[in-house]
């Protein structure tokens, strides 16, 4: 049996006889859900979270005044890679590891 992934009918932006696989179908799927409530603790490997606070470093920092309205975090570069993430249309078959859901993932951005 395969498993796809679709939105809801209401913001599926595909016709009835496309089958939308990705997790969100437009943007305004993402800014709906802008508010974070629920916490979440995720281990990390030392480079992944050294990553993270370089891409929070260089973001911050080359940023002008106009635009630091909002307090960029790890958490937000997180937040922001799982939305892009999950408008991918990735196929979710027979993954049993980590490293068959990166390549998937990897292979979806190298298209």
């Amino acid at each position: 049996m395969s498993k796809t992934i679709s939105s809801p009918p209401e913001v599926d932006m595909k016709t009835d006889t496309e089958k939308s696989t990705s997790l969100i179908s437009k943007i305004s799927d993402i800014q709906n859900h802008c508010s974070p409530s629920v916490r979440l603790t995720v281990p990390v490997r030392p480079d992944q979270e050294e990553l993270l606070t370089r891409i929070v470093r260089t973001i911050t920092q080359n940023r002008d005044r106009q635009h630091r309205s909002q307090r960029i975090t790890k958490a937000t570069i997180i937040r922001a890679y799982i939305d892009a993430l999950s408008t991918l249309p990735l196929d979710i078959d027979n993954i049993n590891d980590e490293k068959i859901l990166l390549r998937r993932v990897l292979d979806l951005l190298e298209d």
